[in-house]
């Protein structure tokens, strides 16, 4: 009998024990100042706060998490120490392995049951620390229409330890993006949206060294399965309906037109037949070096041996254009399939057609296809909201109009674009704390705004980010003299408006009326355009 009592009292409390133990995954649901420090479990019980996650660099570069880091309470602002660390040394510098990340785990003191959710902050002193806000120490109620699954496996790359998941067209330099990890070459993640768009997934590493192969597919109920290559395209396969007929439509079209040249290309690559001996002699540089400065300069020198159309083979050549006639042979074939087939696929293939786009041309043919055969469908769908706003920039050019917007200061109030430069010569600055031509840009405009701001001319710059911070400390670096709004987050699509979604900025000159006079003028180009204006 003993026995018996003793085993149900063990039971009892291994189940009272389960039950006070809460482990919630992908916890984080709020900004981070970081891409470098990612938490992708919280466990909450009554005795402790546990945050798994990982810290990623380029390899043999450091990162360090300081013993200072506190959770910050969202209801009752109380502040909860870090007890230990797993995984990683507290303020050591630990230098990255060829993974690219290194797992941790940390354990913080238990957090009142009012705090729902808290901050991360390392409570460093200069202000410079890791900071991410609004981890969810609660299971989250998934209230959502499509739940799509996404899992695979990476084929012998130890480079890629974490994944990029956004809708595509996403871009990651201002806006947010899901964080999957690669565990023992697998990963897995369960998306949960209310609409059926295409995502795009790749490997983080690739993408911080600018060359990337994004995988495609759509967020719809189903099963979506990968394996991702580090020198090929990634393998999918999918049973959910969209999905499955854009991997058909791209087996067909890649028998058709593309698996020749690939053959081609491969087989001069086996040959070393694409790159000459002085580009290979520059790519060889580029792998030895891990200093950013000197690869910045060695990729000017590929550009310009580009530039001198020295930097590839004749051999190759040949294929280049080989490969433009076979192009514009499936882009008609495509049109063909969008305009027979007007789906959620061929609204997606109309808006890759889009991003190929070349001349005015073919945005006339693309427009039409667009308002003949799905206009009016799909409303729901971000396709097609990136659609009107292609159409609508379509009238940012030379004679054409501005297009207005409203979007807040630094300190939160709201500007209206036209009431600020009405009656006035204009110059509309976009531009992003990250893009240095774009800072470079805008200092180079404050002479003139200093010396015509008095008769007539105005300048508002609008700063692309992800963080108010960066905005701030880059206007109080270049002192800019003018009104600067931000667009966090993309959330008002002004670059989209303008005809810019893939850009750090543009500049666009207008007159009193709001025609626009100049396109990403130069200083000494706007100056002359305002002593005729002004004078």
């Amino acid at each position: 009998m003993k026995s018996i009592l003793l085993t149900v009292g063990l039971a009892f409390i291994g189940m009272y024990a389960t039950a006070q133990t809460r482990v919630i995954d992908y916890p984080v649901m709020g900004q981070r100042t970081t891409d470098a420090l990612e938490f992708y479990q919280a466990e909450v019980s009554d005795t402790a706060v546990i945050l798994r996650g990982d810290m990623y660099s380029r390899p043999n570069y450091w990162v360090r998490i300081a013993s200072s880091s506190v959770l910050k309470g969202k209801e009752t602002g109380k502040v909860y120490r870090l007890i230990r660390a797993t995984g990683i040394k507290l303020d050591h510098e630990e230098y990255m392995p060829e993974s690219w990340n290194r797992s941790f785990s940390l354990q913080f003191e238990p957090v009142d049951k009012r705090d729902r959710m808290v901050d991360y902050d390392e409570m460093i002193p200069e202000g410079n620390g890791f900071r991410v806000n609004d981890i969810c120490l609660e299971n989250k109620q998934i209230n959502k229409k499509i739940h799509c699954r996404i899992e695979g496996t990476v084929a012998n790359c130890p480079a890629y330890s974490r994944l990029m998941l956004m809708p595509e067209g996403t871009d990651p330099r201002v806006q947010g993006w899901i964080s999957i990890p690669v565990r023992d070459g697998k990963f897995s993640y369960d998306l949960y949206t209310d609409r059926e768009e295409p995502y795009e997934l790749y490997a983080w590493s690739d993408n911080l060294q600018g060359a990337w192969y994004p995988t495609s597919f759509f967020s719809e109920n189903g099963k979506i399965e990968i394996v991702l290559h580090s020198s090929q395209a990634p393998e999918v396969y999918s049973d959910a309906p969209l999905t499955k007929e854009l991997l058909r439509f791209k087996q067909e079209t890649g028998k058709l037109f593309f698996d020749s040249l690939r053959e081609e290309r491969e087989k001069l690559e086996k040959e070393n037949k694409i790159l000459t001996p002085a580009a290979l002699a520059l790519q060889a540089e580029v792998e030895k070096t891990q200093n950013e400065e000197e690869r910045k300069e060695i990729f000017q020198k590929m550009r310009q041996l580009d530039d001198d159309g020295k930097a590839y083979t004749e051999d190759y050549k040949i294929l280049e254009k080989k490969s433009q006639e076979v192009n514009g042979k499936y882009k008609n074939y495509e049109k063909e399939y969008i305009r027979s087939n007007p789906t959620i696929v061929g609204l997606y293939l109309l808006k890759q057609q889009i991003r190929r786009m070349h001349d005015t041309e073919e945005a006339s043919d693309i427009m039409h296809i667009y308002k003949t055969g799905y206009a009016g469908k799909f409303a729901d769908n971000p396709m097609t909201d990136y659609m009107k706003l292609w159409i609508a920039s379509r009238e940012i050019k030379l004679g054409g109009k501005y297009i207005d917007f409203t979007a807040p200061d630094a300190e939160g109030l709201p500007h209206t674009l036209s009431k600020e430069i009405e009656g006035k010569v204009a110059l509309i600055d976009l531009w992003a704390s990250w893009c240095g031509p774009c800072r470079r840009s805008s200092i180079s405009m404050i002479p003139v705004y200093e010396a015509y701001k008095d008769k007539g001319f105005t300048v508002v710059g609008v700063a692309r980010e992800r963080q108010a911070d960066d905005m701030k400390k880059a206007v109080a670096k270049d002192k800019y003299p003018w009104l600067n709004l931000i667009e966090l987050n993309d959330a008002g699509k002004i670059w989209e408006k303008y005809g810019i979604g893939n850009a750090g900025g543009g500049t666009f000159l207008v007159d009193k009326e709001g025609k626009i006079l100049l396109i990403q003028p130069t200083a000494e180009e706007v100056k002359a355009c305002l002593d005729k204006l002004l004078q």
